[in-house]
């Protein structure tokens, strides 16, 4: 749902190449997400008797008690518009949204258990601080960070290798997994130099390499993405002309903005130079390889001397001079006397409260779903107190984030332990509307993505996968891939493809839903053989070895899948069918129904 800023061919004055406007993109999102939670958890009014169990809120709310800052805006926003949230979630449906959301994993059902029999009241603060604790953290967020700044070893323009990319991939697991505060991170990526094979941060120079048209286009793709992966402005607009008459229904802060000013924030990489060198790898003598040394050129420029590219032509106004001084977008601020210029673009970026703004929102968005500003690659700077659905709450992260040194783990431990965060995903307050959406009065489920998709699969039928990574160990999670390319010597591939995992490049992540995936866990090898029997150390291999009671087999099936036990109607149901043939056919025809539901594929 994202605005998607791939770099379009574009030249001359036509139409803006953004087929949507922020707001159409926004609304179609809340429809989805409305759309999506009534189907995974309808509330009593709905036309459907189905409910989920443990999407049922232990006890409605006439208001949204208070655990922290996040709860005080979202509430009075609630009860100054008389929308009523529905109730906490029950400690398994808390559980496993914590789970996926904070290392990309469902728990076992030991964990499960193990969870419901506490009864400390801060068993969920404890278990949120595990989590953030977990080397499955660091997976989960490095894969967040590898998609933003879109580390993949081959793309339509540049290629890192793999190499590049596994190298760039430690250099980010590592900051994840050290807490390196996150300006510091964004700060190293953008004046990172070096060989591209042995220094991590160089890759984010290679990744933007455009490999036709003049280098200019490169310091324009550095710009342009840099400003929307870490401010969350789409400037690519301006980057073939200028805003107004353009982007009037797009944003109205860029509407004021000039193609001038967009050279000015590309000027800042116009002394930064990649050179490639024939490489021979020791582990594949035979493959054609360039590694790139990423340096500084003191005379490097920025000129308006271009006809071709994948832009219009570049030429000053009358009586300016050619080459293009360096400014930044939101400040007009320069580099220092003697600063290399990458260097000064990730101190002034990271120094702009924009910046943290934006981090703050992609957060949110992980943890959510839906982000306080959508889409969130699209921040309009002239209306940051409307554009936001709570202009104050996001004013008050971005200060909580500062605050607490650009912690990413500091800001998802403050939304986690909010109670808007542990909301159930039923609402049962009344009759539900769309409108409710912005409100945040109810968890909105949303699909898996792809890689959580197969790990969740994998540790529910207990039976791991083994991934082939270039360069680099194999692994046996989907999520500690380095980039959405590899395990292609895998068949769990296509699987995982079908689930629309993307390429880092021109195709976006999504979690759009589709046939193809209804099919693929209803006929695929990677689904089908993991429910056997007969399969080593499958659930249903170890529970029917541990009984042979159609009441427990249901239990402990409903557990290792949903992260729950099933309730008294769904127990029976199961029960009966289990006694209505052979128990080892049945029940794998128990956990093949359970993966094949709603409930499994959205969080």
């Amino acid at each position: 749902m994202a605005l998607v800023l791939a770099a379009p061919a574009f030249a001359g004055d036509g139409a803006c190449p953004f087929a949507l406007t922020p707001a159409a993109e926004r609304d179609s999102l809340y429809r989805t997400l409305a759309t999506n939670a009534q189907a995974f958890a309808p509330n009593a009014t709905a036309s459907t008797s189905k409910r989920r169990s443990v999407g049922k809120p232990t006890n409605p709310l006439t208001e949204l008690p208070v655990a922290n800052f996040i709860d005080t805006w979202i509430g009075a926003k609630q009860k100054k518009d008389g929308v009523l949230p529905t109730g906490p979630s029950k400690d398994e449906e808390f559980l496993r949204r914590a789970y996926l959301d904070l290392t990309g994993t469902i728990p076992t059902s030991a964990e499960v258990l193990a969870f419901i029999a506490d009864t400390t009241p801060d068993k969920r603060a404890k278990k949120i601080d595990q989590l953030l604790a977990s080397t499955a953290f660091n997976d989960r967020w490095t894969m967040w960070f590898g998609d933003l700044v879109q580390n993949v070893q081959v793309a339509n323009n540049s290629r890192e290798y793999y190499l590049g990319r596994n190298v760039y991939y430690s250099w980010i697991r590592d900051s994840i997994s050290s807490g390196k505060p996150y300006d510091q991170m964004v700060r190293e990526a953008l004046s990172g130099a070096g060989l591209n094979f042995t220094t991590g941060t160089a890759n984010y120079v290679v990744r933007q390499m455009q490999n036709n048209g003049p280098i200019q286009d490169t310091y324009d793709n550095l710009a342009a993405h840099s400003a929307e992966k870490f401010l969350g402005i789409p400037m690519l607009c301006i980057s073939c002309h200028s805003g107004a008459g353009h982007l009037e229904t797009v944003n109205w802060y860029l509407r004021g903005k000039t193609r001038t000013d967009f050279w000015k924030m590309a000027a800042f990489f116009a002394q930064t130079q990649s050179r490639g060198q024939r490489y021979t790898d020791p582990a594949n003598p035979n493959a054609n390889i360039l590694q790139f040394t990423v340096s500084t050129n003191p005379a490097g420029a920025y000129r308006l001397n271009t006809t071709d590219g994948n832009k219009s032509p570049r030429a000053p106004n009358a009586g300016e001079s050619d080459i293009v001084t360096p400014a930044f977008l939101t400040n007009g601020e320069t580099p220092k006397s003697g600063e290399d210029h990458r260097v000064a673009y990730g101190r002034i970026l990271t120094a702009d409260r924009q910046f943290a703004r934006a981090a703050v929102n992609y957060l949110w968005k992980e943890m959510f779903g839906l982000g306080l500003v959508e889409p969130v690659n699209a921040f309009d700077l002239t209306k940051l107190t409307t554009q936001p659905t709570h202009p104050e709450l996001l004013e008050a992260l971005t200060d909580e984030f500062i605050a607490k040194g650009y912690s990413l783990k500091s800001l998802l431990r403050t939304i986690a332990t909010s109670n808007t965060y542990q909301l159930s995903s039923t609402y049962t307050p009344s009759a539900w509307n769309d409108a409710y959406v912005p409100y945040y009065v109810r968890h909105y489920p949303r699909r898996m993505m792809a890689e959580v998709v197969f790990d969740s699969m994998a540790i529910a039928t207990n039976v791991p996968a083994s991934f082939t990574v270039q360069g680099m160990s194999n692994v046996p999670m989907a999520m500690q891939m380095p980039d959405p390319l590899e395990g292609r010597r895998v068949t769990a591939t296509t699987f995982i493809n079908d689930f629309n995992r993307g390429d880092r490049d021109d195709t976006a992540r999504s979690n759009d839903s589709s046939i193809t995936q209804s099919l693929a866990m209803m006929n695929d090898q990677n689904v089908v053989t993991r429910i056997r029997r007969a399969t080593a150390n499958s659930t249903v291999s170890k529970v029917l070895a541990s009984t042979t009671d159609p009441g427990t087999v249901t239990d402990q099936l409903y557990l290792a899948t949903l992260s729950r036990k099933p309730t008294a109607q769904e127990r029976q149901i199961a029960i009966d069918y289990l006694k209505a043939g052979t128990l080892n056919d049945r029940a794998e025809d128990l956990q093949f129904v359970l993966l094949n539901s709603l409930e499994f594929l959205f969080q």
